[in-house]
């Protein structure tokens, strides 16, 4: 399967014109037959979209874009980085999220487990973390989803790791043909 990585440079609070980049590069990976297209953390809303998550519209816009996206991938598969809500009635409101979309239809969302707030980063201020590992299989291969910090909690790497939990343990129980970030 020939995948394309989508190294867009999205601007933060551009939603539309993120999405329509997404796009651009959709149409673009189709014209070079790939079979996957995988894009960006929160490539809709750009990252860090900070102070944009206290506006109940822009959350519903990115996921009017993110609907606007899938009518675009007939023929293809797509991972796409976008916000979610979460509907339960505890926790942060929303999710840091990557949805699994193939031939206009999605197939899956994995949230983001692993939130960083150290330095520059405050995820753990606005986001729930995703609660389960998420295996998914497109064009007959299975992949690991993981977004950017789920990968970064290795013990056998770091000699203090940050987190109580670390995705990357689930990785040898799935039988993956490889890792999507």
């Amino acid at each position: 399967m020939k995948i394309a990585l989508a190294q867009i440079n999205t601007k933060v609070g551009d939603l539309k014109g993120n999405a329509e980049l997404i796009i651009q590069n959709i149409e673009r990976a189709k014209e070079r037959n790939a079979g996957l297209v995988v894009f960006p953390e929160l490539a809709i809303t750009g990252y860090p979209p900070r102070d944009l998550l206290d506006f109940d519209c822009f959350i519903e816009d990115n996921l009017l874009l993110l609907d606007e996206i899938r009518k675009h991938t007939a023929g293809i598969s797509v991972i796409c980085g976008y916000i979610d809500k979460n509907p339960l009635p505890e926790g942060k409101k929303y999710y840091n999220a990557a949805a699994v979309i193939s031939d206009c239809e999605i197939k899956a969302r994995y949230f983001k487990r692993l939130l960083p707030f150290y330095d520059v980063f405050d995820e753990t201020r606005y986001f729930e973390p995703g609660k389960e590992s998420l295996t998914v299989e497109i064009g007959g291969k299975k992949f690991f989803l993981a977004i950017c910090e789920d990968l970064w909690n290795d013990k056998d790497y770091w000699k203090r790791t940050l987190y109580p939990t670390n995705p990357t343990e689930d990785i040898p129980k799935t039988g993956i043909d490889g890792i999507i970030t």
